[in-house]
């Protein structure tokens, strides 16, 4: 057996040769396989030339870090230069009073003389070289040069080569559902599953443009598939064709869009939580647009609706790294339901057939200081929040079998508790990033008069807080907002019994709501003022009501969002892309393309400089915040 390594002309000529003379057999899958353990015996024993192809070669020296041995080879060089000037027989007392001379230095600079100008050049040079190891250490910026969007012909502003997938109405959905046979050939719903999925569907938010995949939803002409649906349709032949049409017509606007080539994607990442198959989603992109060899991958899955912001987070760590250099990568989300369209009668498990749609989201990222001229964004901040060690929030969204062994993702009914306790904790840890001074030093304040008040700091202190709280001057700083229609306290001294006299026991009185602390609620900052643009992931109308409450935004601020969910439905983990990509296109105008929108009193646009707030919860549970800054406007 023969081995070489190199590629060269009359090697090249003679394996050309060889393949024309002798091709090889077609590939062959599944029965149509003959004796699979002979071919490869046969190919085992047979002679081959191992060729290594002349690109994998230069590539391998240009991703070895060239600049690292230049270092060193210099390092060395001055090393042999500096001995080569100091070498001298007779200059060791000019060497003593020179060493003389440096300690002289220390100990003037140690010792805070001054006028000593020895003092001041080992000053000099420590705050060179403070300042030469900050300016190595700094992290590389991320860019955001472009991102696209799965958007059907069917819905506003697609695309009409985008045909994958059906746009559905309440009425086609409800039709297909109470058509839909087990593969028993009974119904799979019963009479009230199905009234419970049309009350949903209703009340969703979610118009008649979203699509579901044609696995689940025929095209029109084609025959319902039945009893055999599980077969022919919810198979993972489908689930793999929904997810490289969304996927692959995606990425492939994005790399046309950029002018990018396959080629140059040096970093390749995959979200999907419910479709995991082997080879991953990565491979089937490096499959579909021939990426380079050495070309890193990861497939994310089981992280549910927020696993958008964790990729976004993995790419920037990767390409901060020291590898990394000059590199480009391409994160996709999507969700896939072909195979978790749940065909039972749970109804925690229901909810995911009204609320989920298809959809997929592109983004390229890149740590190369040429781009920053033509990127959209630029990432400032990525804070992940995992509240998993709860064992109730780690069963608030799980995939399991419902009674009768019918897998589907059950959502808990404490799901919007556990989401406030994850925002409160993300949003703690994001503040005093994005915050200014201003609100920082309200929420401090606030926070501390509140304990204080409590007495959880002693009674001197809490009677030394309930005092100051009220008067004018703390009244805005720490929140203090008294209703008058408040009354004091009662005195908690009982009254004095009659002498001799003895009542009978009454039940304890309910403790009354302290006045004080219900004036002085936990501050919540004002997030507008740190952020232009709010993009919340559409888990559903309520979870948007509910983090504009919280939030206490103005009405129109999570507009993008309501919109998203209205056009697109719950795309999972590419929703805040649906968003960002609905701010850039309408500004602070989203509310006028759907019904009861709200409209803001000044019209504004996407601008250079504005910040971008993209936040998703997800199973296990997790709750993720990206910030972007713009850089190109609308």
């Amino acid at each position: 057996r023969r081995s070489s390594v190199g590629l060269t002309r009359a090697a090249s000529m003679s394996l050309r040769r060889q393949f024309s003379q002798n091709p090889p057999p077609p590939l062959r899958t599944g029965s149509e396989t003959e004796e699979p353990l002979e071919k490869a015996s046969q190919w085992a024993r047979a002679p081959h030339e191992w060729i290594t192809q002349r690109v994998d070669i230069v590539r391998g020296f240009v991703a070895s870090d060239l600049s690292d041995y230049v270092m060193r080879f210099s390092m060395l060089l001055l090393g042999a230069y500096t001995l080569y000037l100091a070498w001298c027989e007779s200059c060791k007392a000019d060497y003593l009073a020179y060493l003389a001379g440096v300690g002289e230095a220390l100990l003037d600079f140690v010792t805070l003389t001054r006028g000593s100008l020895s003092g001041a050049t080992v000053a000099v040079c420590l705050s060179v070289w403070l300042l030469t190891v900050r300016w190595m250490r700094r992290p590389a910026p991320i860019y955001l040069i472009d991102f696209k969007t799965y958007r059907h012909c069917g819905v506003d502003g697609g695309d009409r080569d985008s045909t994958a997938g059906v746009p559905a109405s309440q009425e086609r959905f409800m039709a297909e559902s109470r058509a839909a046979l087990n593969r028993f050939g009974e119904p799979c719903f019963t009479e009230k599953s199905i009234e419970f999925q049309e009350k949903i569907m209703k009340t969703s938010g979610i118009s008649e443009m979203s699509i579901f995949p044609e696995s689940i939803l025929p095209k029109s002409g084609q025959n319902p598939l039945g009893k055999d649906a599980e077969v022919l349709g919810l198979s993972m032949k489908g689930a793999r064709e929904e997810a490289e049409a969304m996927m692959c017509k995606t990425v492939a606007d994005l790399l046309a869009a950029t002018g990018t080539a396959a080629e140059d994607i040096g970093i390749v990442i995959v979200n999907c939580s419910l479709f995991c198959p082997t080879p991953s989603l990565s491979a089937m992109l490096v499959n579909h647009f021939k990426m380079r060899s050495d070309c890193l991958t990861y497939n994310l899955g089981g992280m549910g609706c927020s696993a958008g912001g964790i990729s976004i987070d993995l790419a920037r760590r990767l390409l901060r790294g020291h590898e990394q250099k000059g590199s480009l990568a391409l994160v996709v989300s999507t969700e896939n339901i072909t195979q978790n369209w749940y065909r039972g009668n749970d109804r925690g498990m229901l909810l995911q057939n009204t609320l989920f749609r298809c959809g997929a989201a592109a983004i390229l990222l890149s740590n190369r200081g040429s781009d920053a001229g033509r990127a959209r964004f630029k990432l400032l901040h990525t804070v992940r929040t995992h509240v998993g060690k709860d064992d109730l929030a780690y069963n608030s969204v799980i995939q399991e079998e419902d009674a009768d062994g019918i897998r589907g993702v059950r959502l808990s009914k404490a799901i919007m508790q556990i989401a406030g306790d994850a925002l409160k904790r993300n949003i703690t840890a994001l503040g005093p990033l994005v915050l200014p001074l201003k609100e920082q030093l309200k929420f401090f304040f606030n926070m501390v008069a509140r304990t204080a008040a409590r007495g959880k700091a002693g009674k001197p202190v809490k009677s030394l807080a309930r005092s100051l709280v009220p008067l004018p001057l703390f009244r805005s700083l720490v929140n203090f907002t008294p209703d008058p229609a408040d009354q004091p306290l009662p005195s908690p001294k009982p009254a004095a019994r009659a002498a001799g006299k003895l009542s009978p026991p009454r039940p304890r009185p309910e403790k009354p709501e302290d006045p004080l602390l219900k004036a002085l609620p936990p501050y919540v900052p004002d997030f507008t003022a740190a952020f232009e643009w709010i993009c919340v992931h559409t888990g559903g109308r309520a979870v948007i009501d509910a983090m504009e409450k919280n939030l206490a935004l103005p009405s129109h601020y999570l507009e993008p969002s309501r919109l998203s969910l209205y056009r697109y439905g719950n795309v999972s983990s590419a929703s805040i892309w649906y968003e960002l990509e609905l701010i850039a296109e309408n500004g602070n105008q989203c509310g006028a393309h759907r019904p009861d929108g709200n409209l803001p009193a000044v019209p504004r646009k996407l601008r250079r400089g504005d910040r971008v707030w993209q936040i998703a919860f997800g199973s296990g549970f997790k709750c993720n915040s990206v910030v972007w800054q713009c850089m190109r406007g609308s």
